[in-house]
């Protein structure tokens, strides 16, 4: 089905519109900032914004790695699960740096008991025998 310039026109407006709605962070219940919600958003398919529009899914996609790059996520929730990965990777080397001081800290202990039952072994009380 052919459509006028003037419908073509509306649809382009609307996906414009929709993509300004997402890359101000403006995404609705239950979407993402995505090209399956900016077609929804613009009332029309996923496939016709490839088929027909995809001069405006390529732009959306420009703009938002180049929000991307420059550190702003106008998905909350993209912004979110970022924070999360960055916390989780400094907890993760936290725990890896007590882990180490941990093993080190078991391999002083068991060296100064060594050291205890070496003495014990030849006779001399421990509970005589302070450190």
């Amino acid at each position: 089905m052919t459509i006028s310039r003037i419908q073509r026109r509306q649809t382009e407006d609307s996906i414009r519109a929709a993509m300004d709605r997402l890359l101000r962070g403006q995404i609705p219940s239950g979407g993402g900032c995505d090209i399956t919600t900016l077609a929804r958003e613009a009332g029309i398919s996923r496939a016709a914004l490839y088929r027909s529009y995809g001069h405006l899914k390529d732009e959306f996609a420009r703009r938002l790695a180049q929000m991307q790059a420059d550190g702003n996520l106008p998905d909350p929730r993209a912004a979110q699960i970022v924070r999360l990965k960055d916390e989780n990777a400094h907890l993760r080397r936290r725990l890896l740096e007590s882990e180490q001081q941990i093993a080190e800290l078991t391999e002083l202990e068991s060296r100064h008991f060594r050291g205890h039952f070496h003495y014990a072994a030849f006779g001399v009380q421990l509970s005589n025998w302070r450190s």
